[in-house]
């Protein structure tokens, strides 16, 4: 057998970003594509374009492996949302109007999308050059720039100036020889007479623009009108694409976004788009036979091609972790102290290149000690992000000293209870708690104990949400602490 060293292994980073721009080289033969995912959003001709999933499960690899499929035949290419001032967007829908929810801010993103996609298109990259044209002048007139980038566009199309020129603008145009005049009202009027030229354009390449950096609407504060601008941005993104389909242009909207936030979204049609537009990005795997997709997350980092016979089983793995703790095999032992993520995978695996990039195997005691900087270095702090946006970061800095108190034990909703009143009085009522404990328990970090009876008694199950999405909190029940925050909590 080829002797295999963590020096063999790609050196990985948790940013996608980071990860295209520094290994854009090996990017390809490391990307696993699980479940033919990337074919699916590729494929114009399939309404999958919505991809959901937790902090850290790959969305954003997806977005940069669809970017890196530039070529002459096909243009990706990403906008960021990230920076976006939602308190500007919210002034661009028209306040006089009787619409709500997502339907008042569905037009703007109609286009804003569209007019990102209008910049970056060349005359032969349509067959209706007459319309390019005119959308582009249409653009530069009203302020949105060739050259802007979508944030840019916003702040454009929040200001109050907008409005005016908008509504007094008349375009004269010239039809079979027929002078015809368009007058708009308000930015629905202008959205409708873009949406029917871009339909009209004939795009002749494929277009896929990727939308990522939802994500940050997590570190602003949330109000009804940023759940109303995401989902009149899901609802956009549905129906821009259904309308390409329907016409002669090759295009089709990404959109990378995290489960958590679509659950906080409201609007009634947001369930039948996920079905048929959504996939859910997960890498739990309870199945005893078939592929084990982390376990080839980790087989792809390896560049030793001579050790290829090894990548398509977890005994790769095991060849480099060769005990059994707690009579687990070291795999699914590690799998306990993640949130089954390739992040998580990455960053253990990074530990070992730094530190043992010679070596082609480790003891159990070396093994452990880097399960404690993975619990104290990263996986404590993954929490604390993670947790931005949920809770107040009064309520975060609680949490060392709570989860401390509370132990490896098992615990009740009237235990945590205490510890709050123990540790900081009064300063938190019974539903600011059960608040905490809810959020918890939905990022993973918090796990739920129930004893299940079977014809032979009864066992215990310990069960988290990233195992099954499905889980719904029981106060009544028992919780415990995830593995992942022993070591990170010194209990």
């Amino acid at each position: 057998m080829v002797k295999i060293c963590f020096k063999d292994f790609l050196y990985g980073y948790l940013d996608a970003d980071t990860e295209y721009s520094c290994n854009q080289e090996k990017f390809d033969e490391i990307f696993y594509d699980k479940n033919n995912l990337f074919n699916k959003l590729s494929n114009l001709n399939r309404p999958t374009s919505i991809i959901i999933g937790r902090k850290g499960v790959g969305k954003s690899a997806y977005a940069a492996k669809l970017r890196s499929e530039t070529s002459n035949e096909r243009l990706s290419f990403i906008i960021e949302l990230q920076d976006i001032s939602y308190s500007d967007f919210a002034k661009i829908s028209d306040n006089k109007s009787n619409v709500l929810g997502a339907q008042r801010y569905l037009h703007v993103w109609y286009l804003l999308l569209m007019g990102a996609v209008v910049k970056k298109l060349k005359p032969e990259d349509v067959e209706n050059k007459k319309n390019l044209k005119l959308l582009q002048s249409l653009l530069i007139e009203f302020g949105m720039d060739i050259d802007n980038n979508l944030i840019r566009d916003i702040l454009t199309v929040a200001k109050k100036d907008f409005k005016v020129k908008l509504s007094s603008f008349e375009l004269q145009l010239s039809e079979n020889d027929q002078n015809k005049k368009v007058k708009f009202h308000n930015i629905t009027d202008f959205s409708n007479y873009f949406m029917k030229l871009y339909d009209s354009l004939g795009i002749k390449k494929d277009i896929i623009p990727i939308i990522d950096g939802v994500d940050d609407v997590l570190r602003t504060t949330r109000k009804i009108q940023t759940e109303d601008i995401l989902s009149g941005l899901v609802r956009a993104v549905a129906t821009l694409n259904k309308n390409s389909r329907l016409s002669k242009n090759k295009s089709k909207f990404i959109l990378v976004i995290r489960d958590d936030i679509v659950k906080l979204l409201n609007d009634p049609d947001l369930n039948k788009i996920i079905q048929d537009c959504g996939y859910n990005l997960d890498w739990y795997n309870n199945a005893s036979a078939g592929v084990d997709d982390l376990s080839q997350v980790f087989n792809k980092r390896l560049l030793n091609k001579a050790g290829k016979e090894l990548s398509e089983e977890k005994s790769l793995w095991e060849s480099l972790f060769p005990f059994e703790p707690n009579e687990k095999s070291s795999w699914n032992d590690f799998l306990e102290y993640t949130l089954y993520r390739p992040r998580d995978i990455i960053k253990f695996l990074n530990q070992f290149i730094d530190d043992y990039p010679e070596m082609d195997y480790v003891t159990l005691d070396i093994y452990r000690n880097e399960l404690r900087k993975f619990s104290q270095d990263y996986f404590y702090d993954e929490m604390t992000n993670e947790l931005i946006g949920f809770l107040p970061r009064e309520i975060i800095d609680t949490l060392q000293d709570v989860l401390k108190k509370l132990g490896r034990r098992d615990f009740r909703f009237e235990d945590i209870n205490t510890v709050y009143a123990d540790l900081y009085s009064n300063k938190f009522n019974t539903e600011d708690i059960k608040d905490i404990l809810r959020t918890l328990f939905n990022l993973g970090y918090i796990g739920m104990v129930r004893d299940v009876k079977h014809k032979n008694g009864s066992r215990t199950h310990i069960n988290f949400k990233h195992k099954d999405p499905r889980l719904t909190i029981d106060f009544k029940s028992r919780f415990i602490v995830h593995k992942g925050l022993f070591y990170a909590l010194n209990i």
